[in-house]
């Protein structure tokens, strides 16, 4: 998915400002660096019950990391499965608007990228860090 596609999935929802962030691979997208195959978002408990209860389904990804599912939607209430794990307010704080939106910093991306040290985290380090060197 490119910037615009997440743009209007995250505003199909009308989740109410402050109560998430769109973190994961979203803010490369938002960057230009690459495309999403999903998104992902750090949600309150309010927003996480509101959609627990419209039937959004939990999926149990292994190391702690169980998010509500629907369509291209992976939504946690926090992301304690790698060693960094960052609060919504914290993410808010240094996020970057777009039409609306409020995507996780490039930084925040890579701090738990570098926590989670999976391959794919590893090949998205290398991206970032060549974006935010020029």
């Amino acid at each position: 998915m490119n910037t615009q596609q997440i743009i209007q999935k995250v505003k199909s929802l009308n989740l109410p400002e402050g109560s998430y962030v769109v973190f994961g691979s979203c803010p490369l997208a938002l960057a230009g660096i690459r495309e999403a195959s999903d998104v992902d978002m750090l949600v309150n408990d309010e927003v996480h019950d509101m959609l627990r209860h419209a039937g959004w389904r939990e999926v149990d990804k292994g190391n702690d990391d169980r998010p509500l599912t629907h369509d291209v939607f992976d939504v946690h209430t926090n992301w304690d499965f790698s060693s960094y794990s960052p609060t919504l307010e914290q993410l808010l704080s240094t996020a970057t608007i777009a039409e609306g939106v409020p995507f996780a910093s490039l930084d925040e991306v890579r701090k738990w990228k570098v926590a989670s040290g999976r391959a794919k985290d590893l090949q998205d380090i290398e991206l970032i860090d060549s974006y935010l060197s020029r």
